[in-house]
């Protein structure tokens, strides 16, 4: 059985305290994936403005409509686990660690 477990983690430290810890703890290296949604461009998401131009009548300015959101560098970690012994302790490394669940179906209402 493999499942994966995955966390968005609040940015590159956090995530290589987890990846340290994990590997401390036993799990294999090459089930641990981490993928930095920022670079040298910037946050992903502000690669495509949308917007009024600030010159347009009722437009606003810059900071309103360009300017990315001030959320620092997410990293998203994915961890892969070979029995379901690995599950809950990797995802309590994650979760210390600032690993947050942004699956939607985990999420559900009115789901435990």
């Amino acid at each position: 059985m493999n499942k994966q477990i995955v966390r968005v983690l609040p940015d590159f430290a956090a995530a290589d305290q987890a990846r340290k810890t994990l590997l401390a703890e036993g799990f294999d290296g090459d089930g641990i994936d981490i993928k930095v949604t920022t670079d040298e461009a910037g946050p992903a998401e502000s690669n495509f403005y949308v917007g009024d131009s600030p010159q347009v009548k009722g437009g606003t300015d810059y900071k309103d409509v360009f300017r990315p959101a001030d959320r620092g560098d997410l990293c998203v970690m994915t961890v892969t686990v070979a029995d379901a012994s690995q599950i809950e302790r990797a995802t309590a490394i994650l979760d210390y660690n600032g690993g947050l669940d942004v699956d939607p179906a985990h999420h559900r209402p009115g789901r435990a």
